[in-house]
């Protein structure tokens, strides 16, 4: 059975346990856990074979030994059994070494004994292999993002770990060998280069990997031809954020003909001019102060000049240096000639005639008797479309590809320079943790698209409003973060905040709709609320929960002290006593229909709070709130009342309709709930039978056979019961069976996915089918479209709630809709 709980962040687990006890008591912990958990129990390793072959799990909790095979033999299935990463935990009395060894070795996330299991543990174990999957995931979409834009490159691109090992080819590269990924990968690629360049290239990886700096070395590489050609091969490091170097990003330029041009330059000279001048690569001869004395077509196109029988329009080589490359070139020209050595490769930049700068590869050689003096001959390979692809893989690296902004990498790097800055200037920094108000509704209900929209814009705004010297990143999701450099005062960082939130309220035009989001930010200060990264930017999010707490649209510092959110909470539960006395609350109305005749069969009572300063209170900003503190008892007592009152005012117009009340756990826990009933059905004259009372199905978690117990006494008396909500919680159909409800409601989650999937709507059809099983009505809430309707209809569902008909409204106007629907 599904179970459901509140929390922050939906998570759908499987339980796996075989025993009833041990699967009492671990519902029971991750229920105080507070996560929002979708539960999925299985009691046997076949049924859970079954339920996941049906559905995806983000977690499972696993038995480690049950009745008809050991948890062990279903790791493998569970964690190949959907594309994410899905995290194990494993739980059993069994505290043998040697087995938790054994399961850890096979993939298990963690491994918790039964004997001391308690919420606590449970609570983070399952937040630490969440927070583990969602970093494999992210590896894996950086990984998948890595592999197409190296099949991109036109060179052979691959990556190796730094002990040489290779852990990636592209398609390129084993197009060209006419081998396999798979038997080139570790150190099989190495048999495909030249054995005479092997030891040469083993050498400038070994200084490579041990000074950190890129590596450049020409090496022959054999084709699937048999064919060795020569590559210029390029390693440069990847390092984490810790500065680690974990990988190697390496690619191969085939420059056989630029090798072949350069050999043949020592065969014969007239076989030179014939290359120099066809060679599709920039080529020229300079003399030894700089003049150019001649230069091919291809020099002149790379750099939009003309070149005429060897002469280009601008002779001076110090002309095409892009200036803050000048001293590579002298130096490297003067290293030629003094070190006597033949040949040398370097990069640097030349400029074109329209002014860009142009990244080349320069094979530079010097040539004591050619043309009749000495001179050096450049070959020169443009670099500009491997530059292109080496900036985006750095950028993917570093940058949200949605937004543009830095991502979580970039965020790091940018705290870490601000407090060395810091630390040498005395000069402080804000960090501002922010996010969108009510993302998730507009995401869901315009759709991803133009929710990745919204995004933009909003990244777009909050870079227009920053100074230039400041920066923003976004972590995910809707999730931004701000720095501040030179943050001397704190006035003035809240200034920047409210100015932010102010320009994201902005409406903001999604195609053809238009919305409204706000922003809410929380502020850490550095150094005094952290002096790290990880610090600054956890106590920045606290401080954003306590901003949105206080009402969402605003900004919040950090404190270590009490904070507005506690004085905020004892407000409210002043108000609340207040509110009762005051008669601030009152009750609206929302009609359900019968699906057959579309007239209002009965309306669901909802409280309201009309507040003397805050006017309209949402119920969710105070309902839950009650609950915890106890008030929902003594308001909950005034809702039956009331209700009663206006059911019977209704009955006495000549609309006997039936009332809806909701009634919460914390009412079912006081000892006096049927006299409460009783009184108010006595005093409004209301028969029991027009009462419906409506429970969740968290009714099941604690306390069940009192519950059951005071709803069997409440339908003795006349009254009907609804099960609201259902599908979504922890209902059992025993249970139900047991107290047999009159009326049975579809969770609006799954009314309005009606249409979308032939699963979704055949699980609607199975729960409008229990009513073949249990004698009751079923009720479909959150109706909001016809064909909703229609679909409901058809099927046999006897009732609808909803938008399609009405809002929630008050008493006086329900009983205008009783009366305008009344027939003639």
């Amino acid at each position: 059975m599904i179970h459901e709980q509140v929390s922050e962040k939906s998570i759908n687990l499987l339980l796996v346990e075989d025993d009833d006890v041990d699967l009492e008591k671990i519902l029971r912990l991750l229920k105080q856990t507070l996560l929002k958990l979708t539960i999925v129990e299985a009691n046997s390793a076949a049924q859970t074979l079954t339920l996941i072959n049906q559905q995806q799990f983000d977690c499972a909790i696993l038995d480690y030994q049950l009745k008809d095979a050991m948890g062990s033999e279903l790791i493998n299935k569970i964690q190949s059994h959907r594309n994410a990463p899905t995290p194990i935990i494993m739980i059993s009395g069994n505290s043998d070494e040697r087995i938790i060894a054994d399961v850890m070795r096979d993939g298990v996330f963690d491994y918790l004994p039964k004997r001391h299991l308690d919420a606590n543990q449970l609570f983070t174990t399952v937040q630490a292999s969440l927070q583990w999957a969602e970093s494999e995931r992210l590896l894996k979409e950086d990984r998948i993002r890595f592999n197409q834009l190296a099949e991109g490159l036109p060179q052979l691109a691959w990556t190796c770990l730094p002990d040489g090992r290779c852990d990636f080819l592209n398609q390129r590269w084993c197009k060209y060998t006419g081998i396999s990924e798979q038997e080139q990968l570790n150190y099989g690629w190495l048999e495909q280069v030249h054995p005479e360049d092997r030891e040469k290239l083993m050498q400038a990886w070994t200084l490579a990997v041990d000074s950190g700096n890129e590596m450049l070395i020409v090496v022959r590489i054999r084709s699937h031809e048999g064919e060795y050609r020569w590559f210029d091969t390029r390693a440069m490091p990847q390092r984490n954020e810790k500065n680690e170097i974990v990988r190697w990003l390496g690619s191969n330029t085939d420059i056989t003909d630029i090798e072949l041009t350069r050999q043949a330059l020592s065969n014969s000279e007239q076989l030179f001019h014939t290359a120099f001048d066809y060679a599709p690569l920039g080529m020229a001869m300079v003399s030894v102060n700089g003049t150019i004395l001649q230069a091919n077509p291809a020099l002149g196109k790379l750099l939009g000049y003309s070149c005429e029988s060897g002469r280009i329009a601008v002779p001076d080589l110090s002309a095409f240096i892009y200036p803050d490359d000048a001293s590579t070139m002298q130096f490297q020209l003067e290293k030629l000639r003094s070190e006597k050595i033949a040949f040398a490769q370097y990069e640097l930049r030349l400029l074109a005639r329209d002014g860009r700068a142009v990244p080349v590869l320069i094979s530079l050689a010097f040539i004591n008797k050619a043309i009749g003096e000495p001179c050096y001959l450049l070959q020169i390979y443009d670099l500009s479309e491997r530059k292109l692809y080496e900036s985006q893989l750095i950028r993917l690296a570093h940058y949200d590809p949605l937004t543009g902004l830095g991502n979580r990498a970039k965020l790091h790097e940018g705290i870490e320079f601000l407090i060395q800055k810091s630390r040498r200037s005395s000069a402080p920094f804000a960090v501002l943790f922010g996010d969108l108000d009510h993302f998730k509704k507009i995401n869901d209900g315009l759709g991803h698209e133009a929710g990745d929209l919204l995004l933009k814009t909003v990244a777009r705004r909050l870079q227009k409003t920053l100074r230039e010297e400041d920066s923003i990143c976004r972590l995910g999701g809707d999730e931004f973060v701000v720095l501040l450099q030179d943050a001397t005062k704190f006035e003035g960082v809240v200034k920047v905040a409210e100015k932010l939130i102010k320009r994201i309220s902005k409406p903001i035009r999604l195609g053809v709709n238009k919305v409204h989001v706000g922003m809410s930010f929380g502020i850490a200060l550095y150094p005094t609320d952290g002096d790290d990264a990880k610090t600054l930017l956890r106590n920045a999010d606290s401080a954003l929960y306590e901003a949105k707490a206080k009402g969402r649209g605003c900004s919040q510092l950090y404190r270590k002290e009490l904070t507005e959110y506690v004085h905020n909470r004892l407000r409210l539960d002043n108000d609340l006593r207040k509110a009762i006395t005051n008669h601030e609350f009152e009750l609206y109305y929302q009609p359900i229909i019968n699906l057959k005749t579309n007239q209002i069969a009965s309306a669901e009572a909802l409280l309201r709070w009309h507040h003397p300063t805050r006017g309209m209170v949402p119920p969710n900003d105070f309902i839950p709130y009650a609950q915890e503190n106890g008030m929902i008892i003594p308001i909950g007592d005034w809702v039956i009342k009331q209700a009663c009152a206006d059911a019977a005012e209704w009955k006495e117009a000549g609309f006997p309709i039936n009332v809806s009340i909701n009634v919460s756990v914390r009412q079912f826990e006081q000892n006096n709930l049927l006299d409460v009933f009783t009184k108010a059905l006595a005093s409004s004259q209301l028969p029991a039978e027009k009462l419906i009372v409506e429970i969740t199905e968290q009714m099941f978690l604690e306390n069940t056979e009192n519950n059951l117990e005071q709803i069997s006494a409440l339908k003795n008396i006349g009254i009907r019961i609804s099960l609201d909500d259902f599908g979504v919680g922890y209902s059992s159909l025993s249970y139900i069976v047991r107290f047999a409800p009159h009326y049975l409601k579809i969770d609006r989650s799954f009314v309005s996915r009606i249409g979308e999937a032939k699963e979704h709507d055949e699980m609607v059809n199975a729960i409008i089918g229990l009513s073949k099983i249990i004698p009751m009505k079923i009720v479909g809430e959150g109706i909001e479209e016809e064909s909703q309707r229609d679909f409901l209809a058809s099927r046999g569902c006897d009732m609808g709630q909803g938008y399609l008909f009405s809002r929630p409204v008050p008493h006086n106007k329900l009983l205008e809709l009783l009366r305008a629907a009344k027939p003639n």
